[in-house]
């Protein structure tokens, strides 16, 4: 009889010498390893067992790699559906579910040559599941097994690097982690593909990931996000359970986790909804961002070819193949998206009119609906998607005309979402959500440079920070500033937000007052029209959409033009009301193209579709980078008129109304408005002139036009004619 025996083992250590489909669910703290001599029970990070013989070389039959121990299943009214491969010679599948929360039961699968699914009964939430997949005719008859599944709802988080951009450079990451280990948020757990930001991570609870190291499998990962490994200038991993910053948890996408977070609150009833009291459900997480990637990455080059002005690349396609199709058999709730900045300098189009970005976002939701809900009964055909829009810091070097034509195209040109277009979808607006502390790189007092070439610099924090040049008085006053520069490193400075936690808030907000039922206000005042008067101009917002909330105005400083903003950026106009008007008709444009796309020198125009007369109306190309109008390619000396064609900053006060806003048009001085928007663009409603910004406190969701529960009003744009806006299709403001 073989002696029993007890080990402990890393298991990165083990990684060289087991199969490759036991190790997939081993990374779970709880699960069956087969290695070399023995068979193991993983339980809390050690492993015990007993003597077994040399396991045969032969494959057996697996599950995928996004199946394993401690996942979450899709509930009902959905079927879960579990699948991977047979072994060799393998002709059939028979799974088996046990455990607690449902009955003992059998289904077989259906086999596609070495490919098996099997989709399981409408389940409630929770219980305890281990799901057993044997194998008929396989010469290796070892089973498969997954243990401590339980059933809830199941979001994939997809996008580029904000998306990507891990708990590590989050503010609040440690306010997460102590509720954690105090016992909250035990419904959650989290999984996610290796990508160039983000380890590997098995599904795991979230007491696992902050007990566990990461793990590297491929080597994709950029050096920056390494250290915890050895890599990266550490001489040595580092022990997680002396430092949660090197934990596995830390290093899951911030947006993506503090989405499931405020989730879990609203449907607790523990948010600031407190409408749901069905308890905690399970979530599951799934990551699969990819930091620079192109929403032409994402989609298929059939689907790409029914969208003018797509990108074209030879790596169109790529993450639709390697880190979309590997989970379509999976069921679940649906999509979070937080991508955009590297579509910057492509065409942002118009949806109606099956051009550019607003086309290719449009047509990814319809993609993946269409794919995951292949199998009846399992992924609805309209199943929810949220977007989260661009900080101003996500620009790329483009102007603010191409970043409100981004923002408007994330919409799919309704300026809001659901719309008519895009049903059973959500939004969070993230432009007034840029880094609370402001880039290390991004100059104020406390740096070593300001905002201005005649502003002051102390020295007192940053990577240039000097003792003796940080006087005693900045020195205290720059304590929050210094300790925000400290405690959460940055990564590329401001293009990724460390303020993550208000990004997740309104996404998981929109998806309670959308998907589950919430019946609280999901979006900010949207605009409903707007009529012109000899003095002033009333912007009224859409009644229904607020639900009960009114209109709430925050204090703003007068508007601050810096044309060489800290020394490097672009021009910029930071604070004021970030509500403009033209007074030119023919100036109105949402977005110029060139009359040849190959050269940037060429006349441009207006398309109809964004609010232009078309290629019959040619101008010369403007300054700057191209596709953007009125670019980044500005000096120190730039004309703000210029920079801003002609858009006018102008008062706003509380309306008649308690869901408008008047307009004061005296500063005009009798010029006539032909066309208003609002927080279109580069956004900055900070005021540099405070002397306590950026070294007493920060700066975040200031932007003056507010609901009255906190949310922002979305961007707008609208020309107006006869006294009364009108938008560009297909958005519809004239009432």
């Amino acid at each position: 009889m073989a002696s029993s025996l007890s080990v402990v083992i890393d298991l990165k250590d083990l990684a060289p010498i087991c199969a490759m489909d036991t190790c997939r669910s081993s990374g779970a703290l709880a699960a069956i390893i087969a290695v070399s001599c023995f068979t193991a029970i993983v339980d809390g990070g050690r492993l015990s067992g007993q003597a077994s013989p040399t396991p045969p070389s032969t494959p057996a039959i697996s599950f995928n790699d996004s199946i394993g121990s401690y996942m979450v299943l899709q509930q009902q009214p959905a079927r879960a559906c579990v699948y991977g491969t047979l072994g060799a010679g393998g002709r059939g599948a028979t799974i088996q579910v046990s455990g607690s929360g449902t009955p003992t039961y059998t289904v077989q699968a259906n086999v596609t040559g070495s490919q098996w699914k099997a989709c399981l009964q409408p389940t409630t939430a929770g219980g305890d599941v281990t799901i057993t997949a044997s194998c008929s005719g396989c010469t290796n008859s070892t089973p498969a097994k997954i243990v401590h599944a339980t059933f809830g709802d199941v979001w994939y988080c997809g996008g580029q690097s904000n998306m990507a951009l891990p708990l590590l450079h989050s503010f609040t990451r440690n306010a997460s982690r102590d509720a954690i280990l105090a016992g909250n948020y035990s419904n959650i757990r989290i999984h996610g593909m290796e990508g160039n930001m983000n380890p590997y991570q098995p599904w795991a609870t979230l007491k696992q990931a902050l007990s566990t190291a990461p793990t590297e499998r491929s080597g994709t990962m950029d050096d920056a996000f390494t250290w915890s490994l050895g890599q990266g200038g550490r001489s040595a991993p580092c022990d997680p359970s002396t430092d949660s910053d090197c934990s596995a948890f830390m290093r899951f996408p911030a947006a993506c986790y503090y989405f499931g977070e405020s989730l879990s609150d609203a449907i607790s009833g523990a948010g600031s909804d407190r409408i749901s009291t069905t308890g905690d459900v399970p979530i599951g997480l799934i990551n699969t961002a990819w930091g620079g990637s192109a929403i032409e990455q994402w989609l298929s080059n059939e689907s790409l070819a029914t969208c003018q002005y797509a990108g074209q690349s030879s790596s169109n396609q790529e993450w639709h193949d390697a880190r979309v199709l590997p989970y379509v058999d999976m069921t679940i709730k649906g999509w979070t998206w937080y991508q955009g900045e590297n579509d910057m300098h492509t065409i942002k189009g118009n949806a109606a009119a099956k051009a550019g970005y607003s086309c290719m976002m449009q047509t990814l939701i319809r993609q993946w609906r269409l794919l995951w809900s292949r199998t009846p009964q399992t992924t609805s055909p309209d199943a929810p998607f949220g977007i989260v829009t661009l900080a101003s810091s996500g620009s790329e070097g483009a102007n603010g005309l191409a970043m409100g034509a981004m923002r408007q195209a994330q919409t799919m040109g309704y300026g809001v979402l659901p719309n008519p277009s895009m049903p059973n979808t959500f939004l969070a607006q993230a432009y007034d959500l840029d880094d609370e502390w402001i880039s290390m790189s991004g100059g104020g007092p406390c740096m070593d440079h300001g905002f201005n070439a005649s502003d002051p610099a102390y020295h007192c924090c940053g990577a240039n920070a000097n003792a003796s040049l940080c006087l005693p008085m900045w020195a205290t006053r720059c304590t929050n500033m210094c300790r925000a520069c400290n405690d959460t490193q940055e990564y590329m400075g401001g293009l990724h937000p460390r303020s993550k936690r208000p990004v997740g808030q309104r996404l998981a907000r929109a998806a309670f007052n959308t998907v589950y039922g919430g019946t609280a206000a999901y979006t900010g005042p949207v605009l409903a029209g707007c009529t012109l008067s000899a003095s002033t101009l009333t912007i009224a917002f859409n009644t229904s959409l607020l639900r009960g909330d009114r209109v709430a105005l925050q204090p703003y400083a007068t508007p601050n033009f810096t044309p060489y903003f800290h020394g490097f950026a672009n021009p910029a106009f930071h604070s004021g009301s970030q509500l403009y008007v033209q007074t030119v008709a023919s100036s109105f444009c949402t977005e110029y193209l060139s009359t040849n796309l190959t050269n940037s020198s060429s006349p441009v125009y207006c398309p109809t579709w964004a609010g232009g007369a078309g290629t019959g109306d040619t101008r010369p190309a403007p300054a700057g980078r191209f596709p953007s109008f009125g670019g980044s390619g500005m000096t120190p000396t730039s004309d703000p008129n210029q920079f801003n064609e002609g858009w006018i900053n102008l008062p706003i006060a509380a309306g008649p109304t308690p869901t408008s806003i008047t307009v004061d048009l005296k500063p005009l001085r009798g010029a006539v408005p032909t066309a208003v928007r609002y927080a279109w663009g580069l956004i900055d409603c900070c005021d540099l002139t405070d002397p306590d910004i950026y070294s007493v406190h920060g700066c975040i969701a200031n932007c003056p036009i507010m609901s009255s529960s906190g949310l922002p009003a979305n961007p707008f744009i609208a020309k107006i004619t006869a006294n009364k806006c009108t938008c560009v299709e297909p958005q519809v403001c004239d009432m």
